[in-house]
């Protein structure tokens, strides 16, 4: 009894939901410089729907996946997505598929 409610505990702690926004954050900015100093296109994204962390590691995993793109950062806080991708071999409608089929709504993001 007692080891099923320590495993639970621990289950519960580590969940990606529960995470600290701060340190999700943290994790976006860092995420983010990585895009910026890859090489190739960049494009931004504006998703809605994401509540937590896993769902941005669901977009994350989704956008990785097309074939092209070389890295990814997103926020569930604020549903920015940047993304740097091989503009031969990747474009922008590929992205947007992969994140409305991860299950999220997705526009391109309109520079300000």
């Amino acid at each position: 009894m007692v080891r099923s409610l320590a495993l639970a505990a621990a289950l519960l702690f580590s969940s990606s939901a529960l995470a600290c926004p701060m340190a999700d954050a943290a994790a976006f900015t860092e995420a983010a410089a990585k895009v910026e100093q890859a090489s190739g296109a960049k494009a931004t994204f504006a998703v809605t729907g994401m509540h937590c962390g896993s769902c941005s590691d669901k977009v994350s995993k989704a956008l990785i996946a097309v074939p092209g793109v070389t890295a990814a950062a997103v926020d569930y806080q604020t549903g920015k997505v940047v993304v740097a991708y091989d503009a031969q071999k990747a474009n922008k409608a590929a992205m947007l598929e992969a994140i409305t089929k991860s299950g999220f709504k997705a526009t391109e993001a309109t520079k300000n």
